[in-house]
């Protein structure tokens, strides 16, 4: 039987419960699983109960990011293109990749309301094909606006800028800290913005193996 759910985050808790469990029985052939797991657990619960994380895909992407790198975790923070071929759609999007495999939580709830299956190294965590393409334009000129300033801002600076939009500067920050409890530790926000000053994101497009 199908749950029946209140609202939207009610049915996103769900999903992000049961798509962990499934997570955990995936082999990624990799020394630092673990790592991994409990950081793409943290930012998918995250995104679980956070209304306004709906289609923040740019911020999801960096939080994970940040939990990995932190654990010295080697991978890309990512920009490009995803065409959902079932749709007949393309959209700008951000995903963190790890030795090339596809780790993105964002897609779980997009900015058109959507609800999707959140990828975790390449696989739907709902036992379903992959609908999604990932770096299907030819350059950053077809990505939107939102995604080209990112793609050239460093992660500091892209974090930093919530404070013109009326938000404590720390807020992000403080969000990426919150989410990562049990990974990161004491962490001092000064070290992290000297880190990621230097940290980009990297532009995928269709013509790259």
């Amino acid at each position: 039987m199908i749950p029946q759910f209140k609202s939207k985050l009610e049915l996103l808790k769900f999903l992000s419960t049961e798509c962990i469990k499934f997570m955990k029985e995936i082999d990624i052939q990799h020394p630092q699983q673990i790592g991994i797991q409990n950081s793409y657990a943290s930012t998918l619960n995250y995104l679980a109960k956070t209304e306004e994380a709906s289609g923040g895909c740019h911020f999801i992407s960096t939080m994970l990011y940040i939990l990995l790198v932190e654990q010295g975790i080697e991978c890309d923070l990512i920009v490009g293109e995803v065409e959902n071929f079932e749709k007949g759609i393309r959209f700008s999007h951000s995903w963190v990749e790890v030795r090339g495999a596809i780790y993105d939580p964002a897609i779980m709830h997009t900015l058109d309301g959507a609800v999707h299956p959140p990828v975790y190294h390449g696989v739907c965590l709902t036992y379903e094909a992959l609908e999604m393409e990932y770096g299907v334009s030819d350059s950053q000129d077809e990505l939107d606006r939102d995604a080209k300033q990112v793609l050239n801002k460093s992660v500091t600076a892209y974090l930093d800028e919530i404070a013109k939009f009326g938000f404590p500067k720390n807020y992000l920050w403080n969000e990426i800290l919150k989410a990562g409890t049990g990974i990161l530790g004491y962490t001092n926000l000064s070290r992290l913005r000297k880190k990621y000053d230097s940290h980009f994101r990297v532009l995928k497009t269709s013509g790259e193996v």
